[in-house]
């Protein structure tokens, strides 16, 4: 079922308007039809169940038909502290945000990519935030993630929640396996994914100086676009965000 999100605006009263790139997407690629069903999560994280009334060239209007809490979203909360890396980072985001992201923090490291100009970094951050809320729709998440600005890791790792636990992703035989970490807390959590030359030794001790935990993703070295996703699917199954499956809105099986 097409799931969208929505803002107070588009809303009057119980009945909602999809215009804009998403309403040409439900009119000229979906095809939706007067009748047919449609998902919309507000900004509030309520799931409103729309049945399309009109279907226009500017986009649909329809009635909302049942509400319920929006699923689709973990019960841990973990922000990644993602190295850009050279090539790929539009994949990373959306994996991310597939397996379950609370907010996409790219960073720049001693041995990443080289800091790109204002105009061009801005661009690309836009770009992967619309990454970001295609991806959240398709999987059905609560809410769209954060995806921040680029920075460097000092300053992102400084930006977190007090109290936040980090678990940096090294290559160390001294890190903890990261399969069977338990946190302390039900709080929020920080991953740090580094580049593919690994953090230097600056940045090893910024961590350690912010009580970084050392964890590593087993006896394979996966590459820095994917490595946040395998250690954030690590996590979220470590502390059972992922013992549950989707629950349809129509409550079929």
């Amino acid at each position: 079922m097409p799931r969208f999100f929505i803002t107070a605006a588009q809303r009057t009263g119980d009945r909602i308007r999809i215009d804009g790139a998403d309403g040409a997407h439900l009119v000229r690629t979906l095809r939706v039809r007067v009748g047919e069903r449609i998902a919309t999560v507000d900004e509030q994280q309520l799931e409103h169940m729309v049945a399309v009334e009109s279907v226009s060239h500017a986009g649909v209007e329809g009635r909302i038909v049942g509400t319920r809490a929006a699923q689709g979203e973990p019960r841990l909360l973990v922000h990644v502290l993602q190295a850009v890396p050279a090539h790929g980072m539009d994949a990373c985001v959306e994996a991310l945000v597939v397996a379950g992201a609370g907010s996409v923090r790219p960073v720049l490291t001693a041995r990443g990519v080289r800091r790109p100009d204002a105009q061009r970094a801005h661009g690309r951050v836009q770009r992967w935030r619309t990454t970001a809320r295609e991806a959240a729709q398709l999987a059905g998440r609560g809410m769209v993630p954060p995806v921040h600005e680029v920075v460097p890791l000092d300053q992102a790792v400084t930006a977190l929640p007090a109290g936040c636990p980090i678990l940096a992703c090294v290559l160390s035989a001294d890190a903890a396996p990261l399969a069977s970490y338990r946190l302390d807390s039900p709080g929020p959590a920080a991953l740090v994914i580094g580049p593919e030359g690994g953090l230097d030794a600056a940045e090893m001790t910024m961590l350690r100086a912010h009580g970084a935990a050392l964890v590593h993703l087993g006896e394979r070295v996966a590459p820095s676009r994917l490595a946040g996703v395998l250690a954030l699917t690590l996590l979220l199954a470590a502390s059972g965000d992922l013992d549950s499956a989707v629950v349809p809105a129509n409550g079929e099986q």
